[in-house]
């Protein structure tokens, strides 16, 4: 990592295997028996994305562990020897690798099937979660560095990244509404499509870009102050959920309806 961003790495190292930790129990759950994970282990289909998907995160989840395992011995929770095993150029580069493989693998796999809504998705539903995963994994660092003074440099990094991420996946999903046409009403329509314009391109991509900007106005520093930071973090998380939750959500409603199961999307 550069100079300066060393809050930020010891961050990013924490929080990647926190959150790879949590997946493989979620994955079992979903699956209905832990054996089941153990059986999709004993292949690799290359043109199977639930595959792909699983050997990705199991690669994902290996490498965060190692560079965890390095961070808390450099950090003096572990013996110190074991930050000599983790190869740094090769472990970051394969972090970075998988873990732009796993942010966009759930769009990827919805995408694969035969439900309207995400079928019809298949050119933005991979990008709107990667977009998503972006923004978000820069607010959950930007959460666990509010405050640090030493880490103001990172902060104005994860802000500009943040929002960049943040205004494509809006023109993405707005580039969604506009060509989905009937196909995408059980996302956009309703009460489901008000809750998802409001809470994810309101309150978690608009609102977090104007209370960043507004912040470095109000008090004319170089960093957004560490309550404001908090907020707006929070905010880009819970729409970064939201959309997935509407994904799934409008999904089913469209498998189940009459008119659009018998169109083949194009």
């Amino acid at each position: 990592e550069r100079s300066g961003d060393e809050p930020l790495a010891r961050s990013s190292r924490y929080l990647s295997f926190a959150l790879a930790a949590a997946c493989p129990p979620i994955l079992i759950s979903h699956l209905g028996r832990p054996e089941r994970f153990l059986h999709m282990l004993r292949v690799v289909k290359f043109k199977s994305p639930m595959s792909m998907g699983v050997w990705g995160l199991v690669g994902f989840s290996g490498v965060a562990a190692l560079t965890a395992g390095a961070q808390l011995s450099r950090d003096g929770k572990v013996p110190e020897w074991l930050h000599r095993l983790e190869p740094k150029p090769i472990a970051a580069m394969a972090q970075a690798f998988l873990g732009a493989f796993i942010a966009g693998y759930t769009g990827v796999l919805l995408a694969a099937t035969a439900i309207p809504v995400w079928a019809k998705g298949k050119a933005h539903i991979p990008a709107m979660c990667v977009c998503s995963a972006l923004a978000g994994a820069c607010a959950a660092n930007s959460m666990l560095l509010a405050g640090k003074k030493d880490a103001a440099n990172s902060l104005h990094k994860l802000e500009r990244l943040e929002a960049v991420a943040s205004i494509a996946e809006l023109a993405v999903i707005a580039h969604f509404a506009l060509t989905s046409g009937s196909t995408g009403k059980p996302m956009f329509a309703g009460e489901r499509g008000k809750r998802f314009l409001v809470l994810t391109a309101g309150a978690g991509i608009a609102a977090p870009l104007v209370i960043n900007a507004l912040g470095k106005l109000a008090v004319k520093r170089d960093r957004t102050p560490a309550f404001l930071t908090l907020a707006a973090s929070a905010l880009t998380l819970l729409g970064g959920y939201v959309l997935r939750e509407t994904l799934i959500e409008a999904g089913k409603a469209s498998a189940d309806d009459p008119r659009e199961a018998f169109v083949q999307p194009l």
